[in-house]
């Protein structure tokens, strides 16, 4: 009978991940095309025009694939953060251009 140290075994459970980390696109083209896609996206949803597909960003089918996977990556918090931070713009601007007539002389 072998003997087992039981502080050396682990669970599966505890030990497996909760979910994949989503993998870094390595190549620089393609990396290019999935970032054009997301802002591409993020651009429709703050112009509140977002086309049922994706449109055609190139005749290549790698590249138009990563477009749209950068399309898809877009979750409903990205957009509330755009949106947040777009409506938090004029803000700041009235408020710098304030802050610059008042100023100490």
């Amino acid at each position: 009978m072998a003997f087992i140290n039981h502080s050396q075994v682990r669970s599966a459970v505890n030990s497996s991940p909760i979910a994949p980390k989503p993998r870094r696109i390595r190549n620089r083209v393609y990396r290019r095309c999935a970032k054009d896609g997301f802002d591409d996206r993020m651009k429709a949803e703050l112009a509140g025009e977002v086309p049922a597909q994706p449109r055609l960003y190139s005749h290549h089918s790698t590249r138009q694939y990563y477009f749209n996977i950068g399309w898809q990556a877009v979750t409903e918090m990205h957009i509330l953060r755009a949106k947040q931070r777009q409506q938090a713009q004029p803000l700041m601007r009235s408020h710098l251009g304030a802050s610059k007539q008042g100023g100490v002389q």
